[in-house]
C-alpha cells in the first residue's frame, strides 16, 4: 500500500513540476511578456 501512495505522491510531484516549468518557460521565451496560467486559462475561456 505504501509503495502506491509514493508513486502517487511522485507522480503528482511530476505534473506540478510539469505545470510550473510549462508557464515559467512559455512566460518567459514569448516575445509578449509572462503570463501567469490563470491568466492563460482566462484567454482560452474567453476564446
Amino acid at each position: 500500500m505504501k509503495f502506491w501512495l509514493k508513486c502517487l505522491a511522485a507522480v503528482a510531484a511530476a505534473a506540478m513540476l510539469l505545470a510550473l516549468y510549462d508557464s515559467v518557460f512559455n512566460g518567459l521565451l514569448n516575445k509578449d511578456g509572462y503570463k501567469p496560467v490563470t491568466e492563460q486559462m482566462r484567454d482560452v475561456m474567453d476564446q
